[in-house]
């Protein structure tokens, strides 16, 4: 395979299809690959999901991953000899199941979560059970018209002259699509957000009428961080703004159309992350001869995926007796069985690429392994290209929106092993966490401060930095409680 892969970027276009689709299928992180997989099983009937799995040996049921005749049901135990018989054998790591079919007592509930819905989809469900008529189809349109990060991005009055309704019948739809969860969903803009959580929370008895008011009648001297100004036009002590601004800034969400549709309530942190699947699992391993890193790459483990039998005999009998079945039904059915063990190869070497890329990337970053982030090495994906015999590419590929599962158990985004400004992201993160609130550092203060540890690097990659951290100005970051 290394051979195959060790292209420059030019020669891609000579790829054989199958190769294409390797490619494609390495990139993908673990939802979008059992949504390939289901995608495959609905048009492809030579492919088939094995719902009671039995050894492929000795036919008998299997408990677990392992047969009492020495059979193992994973991908590596499908021989690589006798290119002929293989298939009927290959039962890959499952990857999929019917809640009502499988084991309760799973060990791994991550296993379970479903493919989240899109947010509109998620939108007209609800509001398909509250609403009827007119005002569901009015309904219908306004939630086309919100984007991904829960806001209505649409003229209101554009859209009334283009259905040939009055402006204020289609505002009062509206305000009924903002009654939808998540809450803040269908707002035109960030005070409109922020309000519509306020209230909500106040319904829900813990509300702050303060906040309330700061964000109805101060919202440009809120996003200034003008406390000062506020507190006199109120008067308010600095300290009571204060708290109410870090009451919006904790309670309430600015993106409720987010990643997560689970982590979009109000109450709920504004940081707490969306549920993330780890695509492989790094276990820390203690044996006499020292420690060492294990990869496991995730696979489901309720229902294998094979080559339907039935179709592979149909495709014998018709090499036996051409004459007996039309040029057309051959043709098919060897397309058929053809794509699908294709499909299932791709799938083995898409395992066996990824858990032996990772294992080499943990061998560079042992350290960080060990000891956290600030002792993550430069690292780049030309050196594990080189290593392995891969394009760097491939790595890129293998690496690209998939999640690890690290043995303190963290999640990390896979394509930060090669960020080398994380552990001095993670420097700075110490250093303005541990600053005097009431007189924060600069950007030309941190980089200062950063000297002192021994970084060394200009002021405008502070702030880039700061940025990509979220962290706010020292102007932003200034308190007046402490």
């Amino acid at each position: 395979m290394r051979q195959t892969q060790n292209l420059a970027p030019r020669q891609e276009q000579t790829l054989s299809p199958k190769m294409i689709a390797f490619y494609a299928m390495l990139q993908m992180p673990l939802t979008d690959l059992e949504q390939h997989i289901t995608q495959q099983l609905n048009e492809n009937p030579a492919l088939e999901q094995d719902a009671e799995r039995q050894c492929p040996v000795c036919g008998a049921p299997l408990t677990d991953t392992e047969c009492a005749c020495g059979f193992q049901a994973s991908l590596e135990a499908v021989p690589e000899e006798s290119a002929g018989e293989r298939w009927e054998a290959l039962t890959v790591a499952p990857f999929y199941a019917e809640r009502s079919g499988a084991d309760e007592d799973t060990d791994d509930p991550l296993e379970w979560v479903e493919a989240p819905l899109s947010l509109q989809e998620h939108l007209r469900q609800q509001w398909g059970q509250m609403a009827s008529g007119e005002t569901r189809a009015l309904g219908e349109v306004l939630i086309g018209c919100i984007n991904d990060e829960g806001y209505f991005d649409e003229d209101l009055v554009s859209l009334a002259e283009g259905l040939g309704v009055e402006v204020h019948r289609l505002e009062e739809v509206l305000m009924q699509v903002q009654q939808l969860e998540p809450v803040g969903v269908g707002a035109r803009d960030a005070r409109e957000c922020a309000l519509i959580q306020l209230r909500y929370l106040a319904e829900q008895g813990s509300g702050n009428p303060l906040a309330e008011k700061i964000v109805r009648d101060h919202w440009a001297a809120l996003g200034r961080h003008n406390y000062e100004d506020i507190a006199r036009r109120l008067r308010k002590s600095v300290k009571e703004v204060q708290a109410a601004a870090d009451f919006i800034r904790e309670r309430l969400n600015p993106h409720p159309g987010g990643a997560s549709l689970r982590a979009h309530s109000p109450g709920a942190s504004a940081t707490m992350p969306g549920r993330v699947r780890p695509d492989v699992i790094i276990h820390r391993i203690e044996a006499r001869d020292g420690v060492r890193y294990e990869v496991e790459v995730v696979m489901s483990r309720a229902v294998g995926l094979r080559v339907n039998q039935v179709w592979q005999q149909q495709l014998r009998a018709m090499r036996l007796a051409p004459d007996q079945h039309s040029q057309h039904d051959r043709e098919l059915v060897q397309q058929l069985v053809t794509q699908a063990r294709e499909f299932l190869d791709n799938l083995n070497q898409r395992r066996r690429a990824l858990k032996e890329i990772i294992e080499c990337i943990c061998e560079e970053q042992r350290e960080f392994l060990e000891h956290g982030r600030l002792h993550l090495k430069p690292l780049t994906r030309l050196q594990i290209a080189r290593k392995l015999g891969y394009h760097e590419s491939t790595i890129g590929r293998a690496v690209a929106g998939k999640y690890a599962r690290l043995p303190n158990g963290d999640l990390f985004p896979c394509e930060q092993f090669f960020d080398d400004s994380l552990a001095v992201k993670e420097v700075l993160k110490s250093i303005i966490a541990e600053e005097d609130p009431r007189h924060p550092y600069s950007d030309e203060q941190l980089v200062e401060q950063l000297k002192k540890k021994g970084i060394e690097i200009a002021r405008r990659t502070v702030s880039k930095y700061r940025e990509v951290l979220r962290i706010p100005s020292a102007a932003k970051r200034r308190r007046y409680d402490q």
